[in-house]
């Protein structure tokens, strides 16, 4: 009965999976969003829709590196098992709240004896990715404020409020990050996570000089899928400078990673964040709705779709 088991528990996941990518377009405002599409491709965009497509695979390669890299100390996998382990990742996140389930996905086409290892690994490279995000969003912060010169909020107490709450969030994660080795060796004392791990120790040892790789992909990955955003930006209809588009991208990814959501909607709150910040600078609302929208689909739509098929293959090197 188990081949049975696990053969529906994949269909199920795949269907799920497409199901959830139905769900999302149709509650977009797909119509406009495409109308959009069609008027900036036909006025000579589609060479950079070409940059921005052909962007996507490099955001991937550099996770499918950064994730290779994080297990390298206690295994070791090809660089396409490490692909198709990130996309299952993918899957798996967009089907629960805030991408919780994603270290989870990863780790389903690990090898079972390094699984333990390999979910603490998988939550550094999260924490890693984050703190980046968070890092580049208080820069923009200081460029909205000081060059901009515009008002995140309407009190100057809430922009020292908010500065603070982002420098901490930074140091809490470069501690966690840092000292990886020491939070899961306590974490596996607990009773029922050491009953889980079944003798698998979660002590893995990075060296610093791991550390710094990774927090040099994720900061790599970062540039890249913040200038698809601003290249889609620009194509569909905001002439800003391109580093103050820089800043807005920033803010909205900082704001939309502190808001608890779940995948369907996290669309929704990045565009509506993009909005606002975007719209000061003069950005028409549907362009920016749809370039957040295709932004979506080709960074996180299609490899949901394809990576559900991953976990019928399990192939590690």
């Amino acid at each position: 009965m188990r081949r049975p088991i696990q053969i529906g528990l994949r269909v199920a996941i795949a269907v799920a999976a497409y199901a959830f990518i139905a769900v999302k377009i149709g509650s977009s405002d797909i119509v406009k969003s495409l109308d959009a599409f069609t008027d900036t491709f036909f006025t000579g965009n589609y060479l950079w829709f070409l940059v921005v497509l052909l962007l996507m695979p490099v955001v991937w390669a550099l996770e499918a590196v950064k994730w290779r890299k994080a297990l390298s100390p206690f295994t070791d996998i090809s660089f396409l098992s490490s692909w198709r382990s990130v996309w299952y990742g993918v899957v798996a996140g967009q089907l629960t709240p805030n991408r919780i389930g994603e270290p989870v996905g990863r780790i389903a086409l690990i090898d079972p004896d390094v699984r333990g290892r390999a979910a603490v690994a998988a939550i550094w490279c999260s924490l890693s990715q984050n703190a980046i995000t968070v890092l580049f969003g208080f820069i923009s912060v200081a460029w909205w404020v000081l060059a901009v010169k515009q008002a995140i909020f309407s009190q100057a107490i809430y922009f020292w409020l908010l500065i603070l709450i982002v420098l901490l969030w930074v140091l809490a994660v470069l501690i966690a990050i840092t000292n990886v080795g020491r939070i899961s060796s306590r974490i596996e004392r607990i009773g029922w996570v050491k009953s889980a791990l079944k003798g698998e120790s979660l002590r893995i040892g990075y060296q610093p000089s791991i550390s710094i790789y990774i927090i040099a992909i994720s900061a790599l990955r970062y540039a890249v899928f913040s200038s698809q955003y601003v290249i889609l930006l620009r194509i569909f209809g905001t002439h800003a400078d391109a580093i103050n588009i820089y800043a807005a991208v920033g803010l909205t990814y900082l704001f939309s990673s502190f808001i608890p959501s779940f995948s369907a909607s996290e669309v929704g709150i990045r565009a509506g964040f993009a909005t606002w910040f975007v719209g000061m600078l003069g950005g028409d609302p549907v362009g920016v709705a749809a370039a957040s929208l295709l932004l979506w689909l080709l960074n996180l739509g299609v490899p949901a779709m394809i990576g559900a098929w991953f976990g019928w293959r399990k192939e590690d090197a």
